[in-house]
């Protein structure tokens, strides 16, 4: 079905980068916690040039619901078929996934440890997470930090992302081993899990809405690009429309209280609109932009690169900074200039640049050569 297409496809692979990032920036605010706990006097304001990037801000956290309809779209692309046929066994699906994984949450999990062992000796208490104890510790060991066994927020904390994908991955086998799936089955599991959302509060609920949606996203993109050709403007025209909705929503017209003050249909809307219309959207139109014309953002795939190193060392990152401010390097509210929110990027991009091809990239071939067939 999709023999056609292009072997990587870059354009996918930087806006899961620029997703990254968002999230990062959506972190920023963890140096205004106290104990702990935010102050209830924390404007959100006053942050480093808030009105230009007010957007990310308020809602960098829905770069993780990108990731997840993205890595939908993904596995269901380049694994779904191999699984199927037995191509691919459960061992090395495994395998690689670790290898992906694990070696640099590991590092950064006993980075956290040592850093927040030293921040709270100063301080008396851990910086922005409080369960960092040998249980919190166990259970992120295990990549289960977010599975419901946990009593708050611990350790590398952005990492519960990641514990949840891991969950996913053997759904997704499990799934893809047993039945020939397309995109009704896809649909279908995602509007159900959506609709469970709102009975039922556990972040893999939500996270299969987005990955299954990511599989009939893509289904629905092979069949768009051996078929329509209008279909496929209509789609450009519609991504393009909704980002510009999204831009004059957030810095020139107040829309989302409009759409509210319809009521509960309205409420509705704006929870899903980013996840059943503008997300979807944006994910079919570059990968049709891609395979159609190639990639436009191909020059600057390092920024894809980066993504799971800038994700995991952004945190222990920010302790770094957290314990400049305990040692008198740093004052208190040094995080409201925006000289060092741009110093801390420029920290945070070579840096996992660096992690991704110095580490990660060999870390993955030591352990695949160690543990995989030659032929896999």
């Amino acid at each position: 079905m999709n023999k056609n297409w292009p072997s990587h496809l870059y354009n996918l692979d930087v806006s899961r980068g620029i997703a990254a990032l968002t999230v990062v920036l959506w972190h920023w605010k963890f140096f205004a916690i106290k104990n702990n706990v935010m102050p209830s006097g924390f404007e959100p304001e006053s942050q480093p040039l808030y009105n230009i990037l007010r957007l990310f801000y308020e809602n960098g956290s829905m770069g993780v619901k990108y990731f997840f309809l993205l890595s939908g779209f993904i596995f269901f692309w380049l694994y779904s078929q191999p699984i199927k046929t037995k191509k691919i066994s459960a061992w090395t699906f495994s395998i690689q996934r670790f290898a992906r994984l694990y070696p640099l949450h590991f590092i950064t999990l006993l980075c956290v440890s040592f850093f927040q062992f030293i921040y709270t000796y100063r301080e008396g208490y851990s910086f922005a997470f409080p369960f960092n104890d040998m249980y919190h510790f166990l259970l992120n060991l295990g990549f289960a930090s977010k599975w419901g066994f946990q009593k708050g927020a611990s350790f590398n904390a952005p990492v519960w992302s990641v514990s949840i994908e891991v969950l996913l991955y053997v759904i997704f086998f499990g799934v893809a081993f047993f039945r020939q799936v397309g995109w009704f089955f896809c649909l279908l599991v995602s509007v159900l899990s959506f609709i469970l959302t709102r009975e039922i509060y556990h972040p893999v609920v939500n996270a299969l809405a987005m990955f299954f949606l990511g599989g009939g996203v893509f289904f629905l993109t092979a069949i768009i690009v051996k078929k329509n050709y209008m279909l496929t403007q209509l789609i450009y025209c519609l991504t393009i429309f909704f980002w510009w909705c999204v831009i004059f929503d957030y810095y020139i017209f107040n829309l989302s209280d409009y759409i509210l003050s319809i009521g509960r249909v309205g409420k509705i809307f704006l929870i899903a609109f980013p996840q059943y219309l503008l997300f979807p959207l944006t994910v079919c139109s570059l990968a049709l932009h891609e395979i159609n014309k190639g990639s436009f953002l191909k020059p600057i795939s390092w920024v894809g690169d980066i993504t799971y190193s800038s994700y995991l060392l952004h945190f222990p990152l920010q302790l770094l900074f957290a314990l400049a401010v305990s040692f008198g390097v740093l004052s208190s509210n040094f995080y409201l200039s925006p000289i060092y929110l741009v110093v801390y990027f420029v920290t945070l991009i070579p840096l996992s640049y660096i992690t991704y091809i110095k580490f990660e990239k060999p870390m993955q071939r030591i352990i695949k050569n160690k543990m995989l067939p030659s032929k896999a």
